[in-house]
């Protein structure tokens, strides 16, 4: 009996199927590996921003244990305070030196310049520092008769369309 050509079994695979099938199952796996990376990098960002937010909503709870040196505010010049006039105002560009309050008794304005120091030092050890250099910033809003503070730092994303690639910020009113 003789085999006719439409019964009859294919045997394998030609060549091109094979290398059709290895090329979509290459693109799957670096799909996949692409998940992972940019996974492990979310996370990381999401690292920093939590610990960043601590860090600024610690530093209320220390200026709440300070009120003394939260009242000149409102009581002196609510408009455009001084240094003086408000010793937890912090524009950034100024290097803050902290006082050892264990051997001397500090004044309310040092105890207000270390809580801002240990706030700087916190960011800068739990945050990668910002691509513009200032780390954090605390103004007085006469319109809104509070503290804003900013906290920025770099999250390794890229931003084309900004000057300062990469960073963050988180900024909050605190009333006192």
């Amino acid at each position: 009996m003789a085999k006719s050509p439409s019964s009859r079994v294919q045997r394998g695979v030609s060549l091109l199927e094979v290398l059709i099938a290895i090329v979509v199952f290459s693109i799957g796996i670096l799909g996949l590996a692409l998940m992972q990376l940019k996974g492990a990098s979310f996370t990381k960002q999401a690292g920093s921003r939590s610990m960043v937010v601590m860090q600024t909503r610690g530093l209320t709870d220390a200026m709440r244990g300070n009120t003394a040196s939260l009242l000149p505010i409102k009581a002196v010049n609510p408009t455009a305070p001084t240094a003086a006039e408000c010793p937890y105002c912090y524009d950034g560009a100024k290097k803050l030196t902290a006082v050892d309050c264990s051997t001397v008794i500090c004044s309310n304005t040092q105890i207000a310049t270390n809580d801002v120091a240990t706030w700087l030092a916190q960011l800068a050890a739990t945050a990668p520092a910002a691509t513009t250099g200032v780390q954090g910033k605390i103004t007085w809003s006469p319109v809104l008769g509070s503290y804003v503070i900013t906290a920025t730092w770099y999250d390794g994303g890229i931003k084309k369309d900004s000057t300062s690639e990469g960073d963050q910020s988180y900024s909050f009113n605190f009333l006192p």
